[in-house]
Formats: C-alpha cells, structure tokens, sequence
C-alpha cells in the first residue's frame, strides 16, 4: 500500500488494487457499499474520504474477500472506475482464442 494505491492480495493469489486520487472525487464510494454487503475487507476512511480495510492483509488473504467482484463492477459502472481486479484464470485467454464466434469487448485499461 501507497498513500495513492490500495493494493492486496486475495485467497486465490489475485490481487484487488484501489486507486485512492480517484476515490477522492467520488461521490457513491459504492465500492464500499457492495463490499460490505458481502461481508468483506472495505470500509470508508472517513478521515481522507476514501476506501479503507477493516481487517489485516493477512486476514483479507485468508479469505477475508470473497472475490465476488462487486466493487469492480459497481465502480466501474457508478463510480470513478478506480478499482482493478487481477485474478488467476489458468488457460482463459486459450479458451478466449478457441471461442468459435469472436468477442464482442475486451476491455483493457
């Protein structure tokens, strides 16, 4: 973690990376909002206005998220598009390439 990137790492060895300098502007913080539906590791800073954790990297890397993906896509959609998520899915781009019809989107940021 940076003072401008909240990164950790999740139980299946991905990795969740905030971007704070978006966060600041945001309005919704639904990143949070969804997160702690499911239960998981964020929380609002209230003191710089921005996400937070609520538990330790350690705990967060046992199981402490729940990988549902939520605060990327309600970010995405609703908020400053400050949350990237990297997950391991051995072989997936072989499977992309093997698709008898092509993608529609990929997206890359």
């Amino acid at each position: 973690m940076t003072d401008n990137i909240l990164e950790f790492k999740v139980r299946s060895g991905g990795t969740i990376t905030i971007d704070l300098d978006r966060c600041v502007e945001c309005e919704t913080k639904v990143c949070v909002a969804v997160c702690q539906i499911q239960g998981g590791p964020l929380m609002l800073d209230e003191e710089r206005g921005v996400p937070g954790l609520r538990w330790s990297l350690a705990e967060i890397e046992r199981g402490g998220c729940v990988e549902c993906l939520g605060c990327e896509l309600d970010c995405e959609l609703y908020g400053r598009r400050a949350v990237t998520i990297a997950l391991p899915l051995e072989r997936f781009d072989e499977y992309l390439n093997s698709l008898a019809e092509p993608l529609v989107y990929r997206y890359k940021r």
